[in-house]
């Protein structure tokens, strides 16, 4: 977990993560492959919101240093 936590270009790997998985879910929305209905937008929601926590706890865990 500690690996995890470990800050490369600014930002955690959970945080990079993260922001490859909405890439990727986006992609397959833009193709098709997903469908675009609510159950996507929900999930792309709750997305969003972990990777605005991960991201402030970086910036909290940066700042203490």
């Amino acid at each position: 977990m500690k690996y995890l936590t470990k800050i490369f270009a600014g930002q955690s790997f959970i945080s990079w993560g993260l922001q490859l998985i909405m890439i990727y879910l986006a992609w397959q929305v833009a193709d098709h492959k997903i469908a675009n209905n609510l159950w996507t937008i929900g999930g792309a929601a709750v997305l969003l919101l972990l990777i605005y926590m991960s991201l402030s706890h970086d910036s909290k865990a940066r700042t203490k240093h």
